[in-house]
């Protein structure tokens, strides 16, 4: 069965969800630990339910992404700097969808990978975020510009789901192979 996946839709979708929820999350987050390690892990969340539907999507095993989602993790806690962490989330999430999801044309993903997160990068700092609403906004605008990279890469997106196929059905198939070919 060949299914194609809408990852555009789906990311816009996260974007705009991402950004309604984040300030009642990272505000929810800072009564429980500190502003700045609420504000990462909030990022860090998205990143690793974006990262899921990322490996559901192009057919990987989910335990391929626990690793650098661990190392994202760990680095809030262990890094008390905000943009610090956030470099290290943007690689992180570029690592398991260039590198895990859709390995195949490296040189071209990583092209594409670093200008795209540049290019949100640069977008948010001159959004200059400083309230809650504003990184809500600003947390939309950088998901929006990575939904570019299916845009560049959409033909890569097509997934091939292998069933095992019923012994009748492939005898059938065969036999009408068989007819096709006129006997």
């Amino acid at each position: 069965m060949k299914t194609i996946s809408r990852p555009i839709r789906s990311t816009i979708v996260f974007g705009l969800i991402g950004g309604l929820f984040f300030g009642p999350l990272a505000v929810g987050l800072s009564y429980v630990i500190f502003v700045s390690a609420a504000f990462c892990l909030t990022i860090w969340i998205y990143q690793a339910v974006y990262s899921v539907w990322l490996v559901k999507g192009c057919g990987k095993n989910i335990a391929s992404i626990v690793f650098p989602l661990l190392l994202s993790l760990l680095s809030i806690f262990w890094i008390d700097s905000v943009s610090t962490n956030l470099m290290i989330t943007i690689g992180t999430f570029s690592w398991i969808r260039s590198g895990i999801c859709y390995p195949d044309r490296f040189t071209k993903r990583f092209i594409a990978e670093a200008v795209l997160c540049a290019g949100g990068g640069l977008l948010v700092t001159s959004f200059a975020p400083i309230s809650v609403l504003n990184w809500s906004i600003a947390i939309w605008m950088f998901i929006l510009i990575q939904a570019l990279y299916f845009v560049i890469f959409d033909n890569s997106l097509t997934v091939q789901h292998k069933l095992k196929q019923d012994p009748f059905e492939a005898a059938r198939e065969q036999a009408e192979n068989i007819l096709a070919a006129g006997l």
